[in-house]
């Protein structure tokens, strides 16, 4: 497995917040000739769940409520994007694609360890709208967002989607979940990426800050150990199995 030798955390400190948007973001990544996303803290405040995610292509995001009362919407810039090592993406596209989306309704405040979250589908005419430049999708439209029609070689910065729904959610955590894509790069699509949308709230109780972090270390893809040396140090990330409960 090839090693990364520097984490996007460390770059993003070092670069300052002129270089990169603050927040919960995504690295992405090429490892083993397929495409992951690894969440990082960029601001480097650790939110309960470490500066640098343990696992792979799950992380989370707060709406911001409208502040008019008259105006029931709500909408996020993070989770966004940040490609900092670029290797064979170099001069080909990189593509997300909304593949499905998911809700957990009245989650536990701090779940215990043996809970399995309850995703159900979303309701009918409970759409959220995911915007990248001028195209927009949404999960009752699903479809592809081009986030740069040709990878540079010095990585790209920034690419930060807005989702937006016409509600003020409160008690739920919404999932939506992803695909990256490079086509004609020769890189293998990623496993899905999910993006978990939290409420607004004026405390981690609202926000549903810990079921936010729960929600993230069960759907997401745990970063493996080296290889024993009895393995020949040879371990594929892409074989690796979502954890299941």
């Amino acid at each position: 497995m090839k090693r990364l030798t520097r984490t996007a955390a460390a770059i993003a400190i070092a670069c300052g917040s002129a270089f990169a948007h603050d927040g919960r973001r995504y690295e992405v990544l090429v490892s083993d000739n397929m495409l992951y996303a690894r969440g990082y803290i960029s601001n480097s405040v650790d939110d309960g769940g470490g500066v640098v995610r343990p696992y792979y292509n799950a992380l989370h995001g707060h709406w911001e409520n409208n502040p008019s009362p008259a105006i029931n919407a709500a909408s996020g810039d993070l989770p966004g994007f940040d490609l900092f090592e670029p290797g064979d993406l170099v001069g080909h596209s990189l593509v997300l694609t909304l593949t499905g989306a998911s809700k957990w309704l009245s989650p536990p405040i701090s779940p215990d360890p043996s809970v399995v979250p309850d995703l159900t589908p979303l309701d009918a005419g409970e759409e959220i709208f995911v915007t990248y430049g001028s195209t927009t999708v949404s999960t009752v439209s699903p479809g592809s967002l081009e986030l740069l029609s040709s990878v540079g070689a010095g990585g790209d910065l920034d690419l930060d989607l807005s989702y937006d729904i016409a509600d003020k959610p409160s008690g739920v955590l919404y999932v939506l979940g992803f695909e990256l894509s490079s086509p004609g790069s020769g890189v293998a699509s990623s496993d899905t990426v999910y993006v978990i949308l939290s409420p607004d709230g004026d405390d981690p109780t609202q926000k549903l800050h810990h079921a936010s972090l729960f929600l993230e270390q069960y759907l997401g893809t745990p970063v493996p150990s080296p290889a024993p040396v009895a393995l020949g140090g040879v371990f594929a990330i892409g074989a690796i199995a979502k954890r299941r409960r």
